[in-house]
């Protein structure tokens, strides 16, 4: 099936806002000099020249009362507080891609990341006439990372180790999903699941609904007793009780089946297959695996328990997911990257945005 793809791009340099701060006074920043020129109207001096440093091709100037300086700038109104952002791509993924010739001005806005030259896009047609949004960063505590990083990425997960030489990467459902319930699946499971939905309802990107087709549908929970035999995923095999199984292509989730198999089972209250079935239901909504840095009742606990529900940290761990102040489908190694990347930015008085292309 042709499938549309879309790409993700970390912004590598994000410039510091319009003002850089001086570590000597709280009240001594740096301006960019043609705001310094248009709101305090004089001319640069001898002395000024010296008060003056050019970062990143903009060229600021030392103000001693950055008070005096906000008031007056607050009156005008053409004035940006950001320098504008710059974004690049590695060369060998630029040539790849597109078959413009490199220029002199491209070898002059070379930037360079280890052992990746990095050239500039931002400038480029094909870049500014695609779709894209820029979100800031969102940070987040040491803590949560941990464990958000063992939920997506199998960091400390002791039940299920990566195998050497492979790598997890970050999964989840960019497009809608649409599930259907097969005939067959009882009414209380049905009512559990569109329960869970809702609570989901406040994370913009992670949309879901209900359809009675199933040819409109790319997730399909079914159920398989003495009465109903009909096994719609050969991917599920052996399955003594609850299971699923998601597909994807280059991290993005386009198909999943969830099935509750109560042949073994039969005997089991609803209530407590209800709960399993809701947890794995979560599980399918990122390929989410179990971690012990959570309690026994939370959803993405390693602890078994058929009384879990979802609690505010497991309901913060899909909406960072989800969360385009984060890049996307990266692998455990460039996530902490970019992370560090970010942090190091705003100590230093900068902003970091993440530009999702689509």
């Amino acid at each position: 099936m042709k499938k549309k793809i879309s790409i993700t791009f970390l912004i590598l340099y994000t410039l510091a806002s319009f003002a850089q701060k001086n570590n000597s006074s709280r009240d001594t920043t740096y301006i960019k000099l043609k705001f310094y020129k248009k709101i305090f109207k004089k001319k640069i001096t001898v002395n000024d020249s010296a008060k003056i440093k050019i970062i990143d091709g903009d060229t600021l100037i030392l103000v001693k009362n950055f008070k005096k300086f906000r008031r007056k700038a607050s009156r005008i109104k053409d004035i940006s507080f950001e320098h504008k952002t710059r974004s690049y791509m590695p060369l060998w993924q630029y040539k790849k891609r597109h078959k413009e010739a490199i220029t002199k001005q491209d070898t002059i806005n070379f930037k360079f990341k280890k052992n990746d030259t990095l050239i500039l896009i931002s400038n480029k047609d094909f870049y500014k006439n695609q779709k894209r949004i820029s979100v800031p960063y969102e940070q987040k505590d040491s803590t949560f990372l941990e464990t958000y990083k063992d939920v997506v990425y199998k960091k400390y997960n002791s039940l299920g180790n990566i195998r050497r030489g492979k790598k997890e990467f970050m999964r989840l459902w960019e497009k809608p999903l649409k599930i259907y319930f097969a005939p067959g699946l009882n009414n209380y499971y049905k009512k559990a699941i569109k329960k869970e939905v809702k609570k989901l309802s406040s994370i913009d990107s992670l949309k879901i609904y209900f359809v009675k087709n199933i040819n409109k549908s790319n997730y399909i929970i079914y159920q398989i007793n003495n009465i109903s035999s009909v096994k719609y995923s050969k991917n599920i095999r052996e399955n003594k009780y609850i299971n699923y199984y998601i597909n994807w292509s280059k991290g993005r989730i386009y198909d999943a089946k969830l099935e509750i198999n109560l042949i073994q089972n039969g005997t089991i209250d609803k209530k407590e297959n209800a709960n399993i079935l809701i947890q794995n239901f979560y599980q399918t909504l990122g390929r989410f695996f179990p971690t012990s840095k959570l309690p026994c009742n939370n959803i993405f606990s390693e602890c078994y328990s058929s009384n879990k529900k979802l609690t505010e940290k497991d309901l913060e761990i899909i909406k960072y997911h989800y969360s385009y102040g984060i890049c996307k489908f990266t692998d455990l190694k460039t996530f902490e990257e970019n992370h560090k990347k970010a942090k190091e930015v705003i100590k230093n008085g900068g902003k970091m945005k993440f530009t999702h292309i689509y």
